[in-house]
């Protein structure tokens, strides 16, 4: 009944167009088919407009064309009308013809605030497109809409993936975290092995040359040290936003591959997720020390000074460092529970089990001079080892000390010829033939900062 009342409504819209007469100019009914004269003759392979003001085709045979493609570029549909400024689905595809029922093909197209890409045959493409380089997804559950300014975890295409050499973030299902711009392409680097980093909804993340999303540790540029070209994002929801740059805190393990222990170490990371971290500095160089950088950072509650070494880890126990005077002396950061800057007086624990008494200023490095009647060098207590007094010179001033580190004042062991004299300040009287002796250096030197 439809299919009737459309062609009356047809032939209702030509007849009132044009008389029609037997082979006469304009719209004509023939063999129960629309045929159109012009100047006598039957119009073939040519398109004519209707009092409806739309377009109908007539073919090879001069009879009005219906569901029909023309030309590969224009469609008629069933009332032999052009398509045009709407979709059609055509043998199982989708098709969207422009406002002069033309063919989109091979391109993108925003419809009705959408967007949309078309195969080189004008079809809708659904999945992965890529348009030389630049990667789309139309996503087939949403009509094969593209998707843009949005989130997608799905599979990445294959073509995109090297098997053997793929080192991309773990999954279990194949699948990824993608982000798609505004333009809908999907954010990623320029190429294999390169990173893309990016700000989404105030996070920064990263991807990689498909446009996965990174986890873990992420290694984007060169650098000296190693650990400052790397960055960390979340890779559990426990520690942060999944995927998102780690900002603070973290215990890890460090990046594979670049010769570090494989033990649990701490980090701390800024807004970008770059690890803090010190210089590379050669072990056991006495004259390799550096000026101390420190950051206070809140932990666990409390804010302290922390310093951090080449590998991006904060240092622990006795430390050389040079101050920005030049001098050089000691300071110390606790157990590696503790691994922040102690201040004032410190029992400290050799490897050996032997404990020694340092003592370090407000600023946290090692006290050199005389302080509450005791002497301290580089934060160590100066005190007697092989007999009950020994001379020690700090600054330029020799003084005499006992077992105990304390200062002896007003001391003259032997009247006569005396071994050890001292005056009211404690300090060596000529006429003592006891010689100073070496200073003590601040014990277990390991590493410089």
């Amino acid at each position: 009944m439809k299919r009737m009342l459309r062609t009356l409504a047809l032939a209702a819209a030509l007849t009132a167009a044009f008389a029609i007469t037997a082979f006469a100019d304009g719209w004509t009914m023939e063999n129960g088919q629309w045929t159109y004269y012009d100047n006598g003759y039957r119009v073939t392979n040519d398109w004519r407009i209707s009092a409806d003001r739309n377009y109908y085709y007539l073919g090879s045979n001069g009879y009005m064309v219906t569901n029909a493609f023309v030309d590969d570029e224009r469609y008629v549909d069933a009332d032999g009308k052009m398509v045009t400024e709407a979709w059609r689905q055509i043998d199982g595809k989708w098709y969207y013809f422009d406002s002069n029922g033309q063919l989109i093909k091979n391109r993108s197209r925003q419809i009705n605030g959408l967007w949309y890409y078309f195969d080189y045959d004008g079809s809708m493409m659904t999945g992965w497109v890529d348009d030389g380089g630049s990667l789309y997804y139309c996503d087939p559950e949403a009509g094969g809409r593209m998707v843009t300014s949005t989130w997608r975890y799905i599979t990445p295409p294959e073509e995109y993936i090297m098997d053997d050499e793929d080192d991309g973030p773990f999954s279990t299902d194949g699948k990824y975290w993608f982000y798609f711009l505004s333009t809908g392409k999907v954010c990623k680097s320029e190429g294999y092995g390169q990173y893309r980093q990016m700000v989404i909804n105030n996070n920064r993340y990263a991807f990689d040359y498909i446009g996965r999303m990174q986890v873990g540790w992420v290694k984007v540029e060169d650098t000296n040290p190693v650990i400052a070209g790397y960055r960390y994002y979340n890779d559990s929801d426990a520690i942060g936003v999944y995927g998102a740059a780690h900002q603070g805190w973290l215990s890890a393990y460090p990046p594979e591959g670049e010769g570090y222990l494989g033990n649990v170490e701490w980090y701390y990371f800024d807004a970008k997720g770059q690890p803090y971290y010190g210089s590379d500095v050669s072990e056991g160089d006495d004259d390799e020390t550096l000026e101390a950088k420190f950051k206070r950072l809140e932990k666990n509650g409390k804010v302290e000074s922390y310093l951090f070494n080449e590998y991006g880890n904060p240092v622990y126990g006795l430390r050389k460092v040079r101050k920005s005077n030049g001098t050089v002396t000691s300071m110390y950061f606790g157990n590696r529970q503790e691994c922040c800057l102690q201040k004032g007086d410190r029992s400290i624990t050799d490897a050996e089990g032997n404990t020694y008494t340092f003592y370090f200023d407000s600023q946290g490095y090692g006290y050199t001079g005389v302080k509450n009647g005791k002497l301290y060098y580089m934060g160590l207590l100066q005190k007697a080892t092989d007999s009950s007094y020994a001379y020690y010179t700090v600054n330029g001033t020799t003084y005499l000390v006992n077992r105990s580190g304390n200062i002896r004042k007003n001391y003259n062991s032997n009247k006569e010829e005396a071994e050890f004299k001292s005056d009211s300040e404690g300090r060596w009287v000529s006429g003592a033939w006891a010689e100073p002796s070496e200073l003590l250096t601040p014990a277990f030197e390991v590493s410089y900062i």
